[in-house]
């Protein structure tokens, strides 16, 4: 659990570091008037208090939805709230998602704890270290989780991989349920299984990414992806096209930073003047190490997603982030090869993003006066 919490403490300094860059968000954001189009939001806390008809797509440290959305809510904060109804389909990743108004559509949602209380039309896909499902859903069931509590109607097939799984007394599962675990369930004497109970032994590879030493990571790096693109998908999307362009040359001055900085700080110790520089040299490096490494995936996932779609759609770019990082995250565990994948992808998102921001510093805006294709908002 500590290592879960430093995580999410990360994950918190670096949602503080982006919005407090994006000079365009206020400190809280309160949308108290009916939104006609598509609505896209940032600030440190946003509440959407009116109806959106369109999509919402919202970032920030909390966000708070009671306003009826007409079309889908794409949200990425640190707690998640959802107070009014989803007309269409619901994507959310944060530390906390609840979910206390119906989504008539199909609901993916990841976090440390993810909580299911009004009715879900379609099928759901969640994911998080504590996942509660106490409410209808009109479909299909998958979950990752460590703890698993269903206390509810499931019309379709229940896919379920975790530590521990509690089927309370008002469960009823029409179909299936698949159980993936090295624990037994506990399942109520009341709950109804009108399918099969299907339980199996946890695959070691599936354990060894689900352990509470690295479960939370890739959760945790999707997130904070999510995070950035949806604030600075611009910016990321110049980044991205510098490290496919000079990936050779990124790589080499984010070597030369990531080994130079750390020096340089330690002599600053050794300075009177000095002291409080070195300490604001280690704490931009350290912010500098979480960026470049988002920065590095973000790059990864959108020069393979455009091998296959010039102009992606919105979710496909949203999909391709969350397979990178899970894919990235199964590679490091090869010895060697991991973690020569990890420094590259570090290491080339550090020199990209330092290069960019010195480019515009000196006036030269590398990529910033050209069109970049960006993703179409809507199917």
């Amino acid at each position: 659990m500590n290592n879960c919490r430093i995580r999410y403490t990360l994950l918190l300094v670096l949602l503080g570091v982006t919005l407090v860059w994006a000079q365009s968000t206020d400190d809280e954001l309160v949308i108290d008037e009916p939104t006609e189009n598509d609505l896209y939001v940032a600030s440190r806390v946003v509440e959407v208090r009116s109806q959106v008809d369109g999509d919402l797509v919202a970032a920030g440290q909390r966000l708070i939805v009671d306003g009826d959305i007409s079309g889908d809510a794409i949200l990425a904060a640190q707690d998640i709230v959802l107070l009014s109804p989803v007309r269409d389909d619901l994507r959310a990743a944060g530390q906390h998602v609840r979910l206390t108004s119906p989504v008539s559509g199909h609901v993916v949602a990841a976090g440390q704890m993810v909580k299911v209380e009004q009715p879900i039309g379609e099928w759901a896909w969640l994911a998080g270290d504590t996942v509660e499902v106490l409410a209808k859903v009109g479909d299909d069931l998958k979950i990752r989780g460590r703890d698993v509590l269903i206390d509810s109607e499931i019309v379709g097939d229940v896919d379920i991989v975790g530590g521990e799984l509690e089927l309370g007394p008002n469960s009823i599962i029409h179909g299936n349920l698949r159980w993936r675990s090295n624990t037994v369930a506990r399942i109520s004497q009341d709950a109804e299984i009108y399918g099969e109970l299907i339980e199996e032994p946890l695959p070691s590879f599936v354990e060894d990414l689900t352990s509470s030493q690295t479960y939370t990571l890739p959760l945790n790096t999707i997130v904070a992806v999510l995070a950035l693109y949806l604030l600075f998908s611009r910016a990321l999307r110049v980044h991205a096209e510098r490290f496919e362009t000079a990936p050779a040359r990124s790589l080499l001055l984010g070597t030369a930073l990531f080994f130079a900085i750390p020096p340089i700080a330690i002599l600053l110790f050794f300075t009177g003047v000095g002291v409080l520089l070195g300490f604001t040299l280690l704490f931009m490096y350290f912010v500098l190490l979480i960026l470049g490494m988002l920065t590095g995936l973000f790059a990864v996932s959108d020069l393979l997603l455009r091998k296959f779609y010039q102009q992606p759609l919105l979710w496909h770019s949203l999909g391709a982030i969350a397979v990178t990082v899970i894919a990235v995250s199964l590679l490091a565990k090869i010895p060697w090869i991991g973690v020569v994948l990890l420094a590259a992808i570090l290491l080339t998102g550090i020199g990209a993003l330092c290069w960019n921001f010195w480019a515009v510093l000196n006036g030269i805006g590398y990529g910033l006066n050209k069109e970049i294709p960006r993703p179409i908002e809507q199917a």
